[in-house]
């Protein structure tokens, strides 16, 4: 008879390798699904020791009541909104997240997007697909170094975003209330208003949060004075979408990059964004790579594993449930 039962709400990897090398290695058998209902997930999670979770959600007090002995649930990810944290503390349970798995490549598809809209590749693509070869059609066209960028959120991503810019000899400036310390790479900290007064471009890299939903919103859009571009890797949630539109055909904002567009996938198919000249979209797509997935099964797996032993989970997001501190 195994030691422990982890279950596995949903995955997106092309196998279970290291979670059976990892978990195995203790006794513990995988019970693995693909929930899409509740159902599925209470039948599921019963009576198992720990829970890997990717999309499924919620996770919620009655999914957790029909596990009374698990002691750890673990996003594959970094943001943690499929997990009731409250209830999970409540319950004894621990919660633990792999924040820092896909740092690199999300950093490079933020410096990506600023570098492609501020040199207007789109465009210049679209205008030569149509045999427009005249440079007038891509003016004004700046010089980076000449260029005022800032970054709104200055967490691990955030100061890797700094660090990869500072090569272009950009000026950088940064926002985040939370943020302790000396700022990376010579950037400035200001507030919001100052911020959106003086930046060329702007890149999100903040949480969702009560706090920063729809923090770029109509009255953000009309005071940035320099018709920034705008580039989103981090949350949706952090745009009106709405807003961003009007902004967008309004001029207030010149360009915008969305890796994450709030309430997709789906993005509805007369949605104005997927017409617009100015607006390039990926798919939720910044943090992905080979080695990123593989870190985060890893990651993930080696969270629940000192669980199942008794240690302190690394990215413990509820340390006040009891025992945690051990």
């Amino acid at each position: 008879m195994s030691q422990f039962r982890v279950a596995i709400t949903d995955y997106v990897f092309p196998n279970l390798d290291p979670e059976q090398e990892i978990l195995g290695a203790l006794g513990a058998d995988l019970v693995v699904g693909q929930c899409k209902t509740k159902q599925e997930a209470l039948e599921l999670v019963r009576g198992v020791d720990a829970v890997l979770n990717t999309y499924y959600g919620p996770v919620d007090g009655e999914v957790m009541d029909a596990m009374p002995d698990c002691r750890i649930i673990v996003r594959y990810g970094i943001g943690v909104d499929t997990i009731d944290i409250a209830a999970a503390t409540a319950r004894g349970i621990m919660v633990a997240n792999v924040p820092d798995y896909c740092i690199p490549e999300v950093s490079d598809h933020a410096v990506a997007m600023t570098l492609s809209l501020l040199r207007k590749l789109p465009q210049a693509d679209r205008n030569i697909r149509r045999d427009e070869w005249a440079l007038a059609a891509l003016k004004p066209m700046r010089r980076l170094s000449s260029l005022t960028i800032g970054i709104i959120g200055m967490g691990r991503i955030g100061q890797a975003i700094v660090a990869k810019l500072a090569v272009f000899g950009a000026t950088l400036i940064f926002h985040d209330p939370y943020f302790q310390g000396e700022a990376p790479a010579g950037a400035r900290q200001m507030s919001l208003e100052e911020l959106y007064a003086s930046a060329d471009a702007i890149i999100l890299q903040a949480p969702a949060t009560a706090e920063t939903h729809h923090l770029l919103n109509a009255t953000a859009f009309a005071t940035m004075a320099k018709q920034p571009v705008l580039v989103n890797c981090a949350r949706g949630e952090l745009i009106d979408t709405e807003a961003l539109i009007a902004a967008l055909r309004e001029g207030q904002v010149s360009a915008a990059a969305l890796d994450v567009i709030e309430g997709a996938p789906p993005l509805p198919e007369d949605s104005p964004l997927l017409q617009m000249d100015n607006a390039l979209l990926t798919p939720h797509s910044a943090w992905f790579s080979t080695e990123a997935l593989q870190a985060l099964q890893r990651l993930a797996c080696e969270e629940v594993a000192r669980a199942l032993r008794g240690e302190r989970p690394k990215s413990l997001l509820n340390p006040e449930v009891p025992g945690a501190s051990a």
